[in-house]
């Protein structure tokens, strides 16, 4: 998928101004643009994981090691969505900071 395409599909999901992104929808609109792009991988390329990191820092340094090499417009896109993400991860993490205690003790079964 090209830049454009990209870029369109982003627009087409959240609006011009990506105003219908939110945490839940950013999540999910991601998840389904990773199982598009690993369908889309051509036959016989492989993903390799490094399962001998020992700290998230060693994989984000891998991850951006790996973005390096890319074409620029995959890079742009890869980095694109990973800040998106990101972005999003930390507002739903401040929201559920901000308004978690309004939720506490709802779990729990009636007597």
């Amino acid at each position: 998928m090209g830049l454009d395409e990209f870029r369109a599909m982003v627009r087409q999901e959240f609006g011009e101004d990506l105003h219908r992104a939110s945490p839940a929808t950013v999540r999910d609109f991601l998840d389904r643009l990773q199982e598009d792009v690993h369908l889309r991988r051509p036959m016989g390329h492989r993903i390799e994981l490094n399962e001998s990191a020992k700290s998230y820092e060693e994989v984000m340094r891998t991850f951006f090691a790996h973005v390096l090499e890319l074409p620029p417009e995959e890079a742009v896109k890869m980095l694109w969505a990973v800040a998106f993400d990101l972005s999003y991860a930390l507002i739903a993490s401040h929201d559920a900071d901000r308004i978690g205690h309004l939720f506490r003790g709802l779990e729990e079964p009636a007597p």
